[in-house]
């Protein structure tokens, strides 16, 4: 009787034994779970703030380029209109061309004689931006009038037009042979007019000739997934 009551107590404490043990075994994977869980979350913001660095480089190299052009020109007294988040400048096709035609005006050529050294000297002299720069568009916007192709044509013949002169009319200027390992010429057509507040199209705002500079954003994106995979 007494070997009984002790057999039963001994299976009652190895019974003990065993749900401590299980107990003590999950309490130890939920502390292995939350400090994992912790770790990856500082990971996960360390490598947020590599990314927010970055992009905030990149953007701080386009805000300074926008700065530095509208300052620029401003001292040349060559009014210019500036898209404050693209640095994309407008011309009007009333400075270049007569309406419905690509052949430049006069005026249009005296006024592109200021404008393209200036700019082109500020976006290839400067080493830092030159080594983010990708390329310098000149792209033809026309207004809705027309059909789709009719503009298309207009539109790149002015962009094409604009280039011709820089390389066959136009006196030397410094960056001037460097200028065509980055510029090319675009025609959009009408798909992007231009509209008033009220939804209608501007034509005569719509009828334009762009320049736009555009960084290396693939190979920014390129350092980003880098710098992230050296956080891992």
């Amino acid at each position: 009787m007494f070997s009984l009551k002790k057999r039963k107590k001994s299976e009652d404490t190895e019974d003990a034994n065993y749900w401590l043990s299980i107990g003590d075994l999950m309490a130890s994977i939920l502390i292995i779970f939350i400090l994992l869980f912790i770790s990856k979350t500082l990971e996960t913001g360390k490598e947020l703030q590599k990314k927010e660095t970055i992009i905030e480089n990149f953007t701080s190299i386009k805000k300074k380029i926008i700065a530095k052009l509208k300052n620029e020109f401003n001292k040349k007294n060559i009014k210019i209109d500036i898209d404050p988040q693209t640095g994309a400048i407008k011309i009007d096709d009333k400075i270049l061309f007569n309406t419905g035609e690509y052949t430049l005006k006069s005026e249009g050529k005296d006024y592109l004689d200021g404008f393209i050294p200036v700019y082109v000297n500020l976006l290839l002299n400067d080493k830092e931006i030159k080594n983010e720069l990708s390329q310098i568009i000149i792209e033809g916007h026309t207004d809705n009038v027309g059909s789709y192709i009719y503009n298309m044509e207009l539109s790149q013949k002015r962009a094409f037009e604009v280039v011709k002169y820089i390389y066959t009319e136009m006196k030397d200027f410094e960056d001037k042979s460097e200028l065509e390992k980055y510029i090319t010429a675009n025609g959009r057509s009408k798909i992007k007019v231009v509209k008033n507040e009220n939804g209608e199209v501007n034509k005569e705002k719509s009828r334009r000739v762009e320049f736009q500079f555009k960084l290396k954003e693939d190979e920014t994106l390129k350092r980003i997934e880098e710098t992230l995979k050296e956080g891992k």
